[in-house]
């Protein structure tokens, strides 16, 4: 048997769980009889060709469309030798069993397939995929391979992969060379990093042209007869609190001290569910937040505690949830975790890890991997930021399983001299998995529940008096420019559709990180003070991009659909944006051909 992993990192995994070693002569890990051999890629060793290959003619940038009917690899100049142990391998090894081992997502995947493809192997027949979620140690390893299943049934993946990879690369060389012409100088453009841009122009343009509003907010402080006083705000009839004035204020200063009159009370139960497991999005946005770190530097981190360390689960997922078949495995890890990390379990005496909870374990929300969750102890050799990244995926799945916050939500309605207020408040019933939240490091000293909570037991509504009133004068505040953790929440859910349904977003979550890198480094955008601000440069990109038939690359809602497409039909998808840049390319302006 043959094992392609996509780092070498896996390879040695591999090797260690099967007995192997590494064979100079071979190249590649082997067992002593010969039976397992074990090579790896380096991520991709395979790079699309450049438009010159499929015709001279298209040295010449004017040269449109550059459409190939099929397209080809070059070996990544870098990685010729590791390519070449690997398709000589896979050469030699074409009729014997073969076991893809390269990372379980979209672009491992088509890792595998470029080398199978460069090794003329198109009979899958003796291929099987190895496809888990949890840290590669020995005992996952052998159960994986156990569990692997034939190669054809991850076909549909492979198709989305490559239909992806072609069509960006159809967008990213067409659309560079068609602008860069119009332009006069190099504008690089993309098909989804170019709508990204457009979104934080917009941005950018909203807040520039945003014009502040002044009003003003009246509050009263009401004194209860057995002491104390509670605070509301003056509300119009239509329930806003904005007022446009504060003459009102005068108006009521004559009723200080005045019995009030209950208009409204009203009592309701409401509770807040715990946040749920992390997918790599949230957890590149809490990173962020919490720690300032960029998205790139959090996947690292995520990626090194999952290969090196093994003490968490595969990183690159879009999934909050569970499968049903996880549910013995989060039980076992909570107790687990309950012994070895009681600085944050032995405070949680109750939980609840029942296959009824949709939100825990979910196969509908499912996608290819589940959401990230801790395995194993932090070695005490990790760093700062490591152990940062670790206690945030720790706290989220301890504090997934913990009871909801349930409070009663209590709301008044007085008035007097006709003036209506509003008095609002609650009643804590259970802190539930607020309560755990408070007792740990990571979010002790950041997330301070700074909001006041008035409490309104006990209240004699019919015996309020109004013991003072005041003003405050404000104003409406533009919308906030994009940061990473916004900007990240943005590409996973562009649409701002509920949760509830499975989302499409601009990019996927292993590639998300690269977006705003990618657009610093063209001079399209700049980063100050953790916002995103758009460039001069990038303005003119966008006006030129607009204003040509390639307009549509930088339509959010049209890159979204584009997106969905791809899930849902790959080879559709390749075949409209081949269509998209053929008819772009030809019309006014497209080729001075």
């Amino acid at each position: 048997m043959l094992i392609l992993t996509e780092k070498p990192s896996v390879a040695k995994d591999f090797a260690k769980a099967l007995g192997c070693h590494y064979s100079s002569a071979d190249k590649c890990y082997k067992n002593n009889s010969g039976s397992v051999f074990i090579t790896n890629c380096v991520g991709h060793l395979f790079q699309l060709e450049d438009p010159v290959f499929y015709n001279p003619e298209f040295k010449s940038w004017k040269k449109l469309p550059i459409i190939p009917e099929e397209f080809h690899y070059h070996v990544t100049s870098d990685l010729k030798d590791a390519a070449k142990v690997v398709v000589s391998l896979l050469k030699s090894h074409k009729s014997d069993e073969i076991l893809i081992a390269t990372d379980a997502d979209r672009e491992g995947e088509i890792i595998a397939r470029e080398c199978l493809k460069a090794a003329g192997i198109s009979d899958f027949s003796k291929i099987n995929r190895f496809w888990v979620s949890q840290a590669l140690t020995p005992e996952v390893i052998m159960e994986g391979i156990k569990q692997a299943k034939a190669l054809g049934l991850y076909s549909n993946l492979a198709d989305q992969g490559f239909a992806r990879q072609h069509s960006d690369w159809l967008v990213g060389i067409n659309g560079t060379r068609f602008i860069t012409n119009k332009a006069g100088s190099l504008f690089p453009i993309g098909r989804v990093q170019t709508s990204i841009l457009s979104a934080i122009s917009e941005r950018c343009e909203k807040i520039d042209n945003f014009k502040p509003e002044k009003y003003f907010e009246i509050t009263g402080s009401f004194n209860p007869p057995n002491g104390g006083s509670v605070k509301g705000i003056l509300i119009n009839p239509n329930g806003e609190t904005k007022q446009k004035d504060d003459s009102l204020l005068v108006a009521l200063k004559p009723f200080v001290n005045s019995r009030l009159n209950l208009d409204e009370l009203k009592s309701e139960k409401r509770e807040i569910l715990p946040p749920q497991l992390y997918s790599l999005n949230d957890l590149q946005k809490d990173a962020f937040r919490y720690f300032n770190y960029s998205a790139d530097k959090t996947l690292k981190l995520v990626q090194k505690l999952y290969e090196e360390y093994k003490c968490v689960s595969y990183p690159r997922t879009p999934s909050k949830v569970m499968g049903s078949q996880n549910v013995q495995l989060c039980r076992d890890l909570y107790q687990k975790f309950m012994r070895i990390s009681p600085e944050y379990f032995v405070l949680h005496p109750y939980f609840v890890i029942d296959e009824k909870d949709k939100r825990i374990f979910n196969d509908a929300k499912l996608e290819a991997h589940h959401a990230i969750i801790p395995l194993d102890k932090l070695p005490a050799s990790a760093t700062g930021d490591e152990e940062n990244i670790y206690s945030l995926i720790l706290e989220r799945f301890m504090l997934a399983f913990a009871p909801g916050y349930k409070y009663e939500k209590h709301t008044a309605k007085v008035s007097v001299g006709g003036h209506l207020f509003k008095i609002e408040g609650r009643k804590v019933i259970d802190e539930g998995w607020q309560k755990f939240r408070r007792f740990t490091r990571v979010l002790k000293e950041k997330e301070a529940d700074s909001e006041e909570i008035q409490d309104l037991d006990n209240i004699d509504w019919h015996n309020l008096t109004l013991g003072s009133v005041d003003s405050v004068q404000k104003w409406t505040k533009p919308p906030k420019h994009f940061n990473e953790a916004s900007i990240l929440a943005f590409m996973e859910n562009p649409k701002g559709e509920s949760e509830d349904k499975k989302l499409c977003g601009l990019g996927t979550p292993a590639t998300r990180h690269t977006f705003i890198p990618k657009l610093e480094k063209s001079k399209y955008i700049e980063v100050k003070n953790k916002n995103i601000y758009i460039t001069d440069t990038g303005k003119r990109l966008l006006k030129i991009v607009l204003e040509s038939p390639l307009s549509a690359i930088a339509d959010v809602g049209e890159t979204t659909r584009w997106e969905e497409n791809l899930a849902q039909n790959p080879l559709g998808f390749e075949t409209e944006i081949k269509s998209f840049i053929r008819s772009s390319m030809c019309s006014k302006g497209g080729s001075d051909e």
